[in-house]
């Protein structure tokens, strides 16, 4: 009885390991702030800062994501730069654990979006403003 125990807990322990997607991957996007909350409004590029009621979205704050109510990677918004009337903030999201069929994305506390791991892959565009 034993011995079919210690078989039958290897069995599954190797079966977990298996599962579609439970390695780690990465994620991209970028965040776009609209001109309302732009500090830079002059053609031709730059850096930008979101200000009024977007100030907290500037490089530096937090990406995290989650996925079934547990933070699986975390991450940070890189400069801001102009493009004809937004600020556009790129970011990049290292070693997330896979396994889960959706992740929430969240920026600086600004409430969640779900995404599929091949989304998050391939690239996310989240934006605030018009």
């Amino acid at each position: 009885m034993k011995k079919a125990l210690v078989v039958t807990a290897a069995g599954v322990l190797a079966l977990t390991g298996c599962g579609a997607g439970s390695g780690s991957f990465e994620a991209k996007g970028t965040m776009t702030l609209g001109l309302e909350g732009v500090t830079q409004h002059a053609p031709g590029g730059g850096e930008c800062d979101g200000y009024r009621g977007y100030d907290d979205i500037t490089p530096g704050a937090q990406v995290v994501i989650s996925a079934e109510g547990k933070t699986v990677g975390k991450g940070e918004l890189g400069e801001g730069k102009y493009d004809d009337g937004w600020c556009k903030f790129p970011f990049t999201v290292s070693d997330i654990k896979g396994g889960s069929d959706f992740y929430s994305v969240e920026v600086s506390n600004r409430g969640t979006i779900e995404y599929t791991k091949e989304e998050l892959e391939a690239g996310i565009n989240l934006s605030l403003g018009s």
